[in-house]
């Protein structure tokens, strides 16, 4: 499973403890956030350093001789962090030594969803970052990037004031949408504790082998601190 997806169950896994009662249900969310917290950190970890500015002395090319921004290769940059306030939402966008790139040589436009991002001739490269579709509306003439240490700093003013994002594009806002346990408002007013149990009963026929282990050691567990209970979980075999 990829970060993406990853980071999605972890929204998704954070929105259900802070909803669920039971701690026997509270116990195994905090074990699958862990979880999960733990595989995004593996994966971090697993992908490779940037390759740091080399400053060797070997003689200068000729300048008649010297290569032109667009017979360079061409490298698009897909990696991003982003975050949000009330005006802004800013992307981070990390690329070693990009403080020292010439300003004149970062070319950038805004449109009302989206940016476009050239960095021509930056250690014998061109840089290409594109962001389109984005989860709202954005004013072009308002918004900016800037240069900080080893990062560029886009930032797009919100059209719509104090609105949150929640994700950074429409695509994402959607697919979290979709991902989301379906609540019935009726149901959790008749009966909390059941419509909670048919929630993880959905993300239990949705979920793959791992999960299912997962949800079945976490019910049997929780269902063997239970024995003075006056509520025992149902059994995992109506799942």
């Amino acid at each position: 499973m990829d970060a993406k997806e990853l980071a999605l169950d972890l929204e998704d896994l954070r929105l259900l403890l802070t909803s669920s009662k039971r701690p026997a249900v509270q116990q195994w969310i905090k074990s699958k956030i862990e979880e999960i917290e733990k595989k995004i950190a593996s994966q971090k970890e697993k992908q490779p350093a940037p390759v740091p500015h080399s400053n060797d002395s070997s003689p200068a090319p000729d300048a008649n001789k010297s290569a032109t921004p667009s017979s360079l290769p061409t490298v698009k940059v897909t990696n991003y962090g982003w975050d949000e306030s009330d005006k802004f939402v800013k992307v981070y966008i990390t690329l070693q030594g990009v403080h020292n790139a010439n300003p004149s040589t970062i070319q950038h436009t805004f449109s009302n969803f989206g940016y476009d991002i050239l960095i021509s001739d930056f250690s014998g490269k061109n840089y290409v970052m594109t962001m389109k579709g984005l989860r709202d509306e954005i004013v072009p003439e308002s918004s900016q990037i800037k240069q900080k240490q080893d990062m560029l700093l886009v930032m797009m003013k919100k059209k719509t004031e104090g609105k949150k994002w929640e994700q950074l594009t429409k695509l994402e806002y959607d697919e979290k949408q979709k991902r989301k346990p379906k609540f019935d408002d009726k149901a959790m007013g008749d009966d909390p504790q059941a419509s909670l149990m048919n929630m993880m009963k959905q993300m239990y026929e949705e979920g793959d082998d791992e999960l299912k282990r997962t949800i079945r050691k976490a019910w049997h567990e929780g269902q063997n601190k239970r024995n003075t209970a006056d509520m025992p979980l149902p059994s995992l075999d109506d799942m």
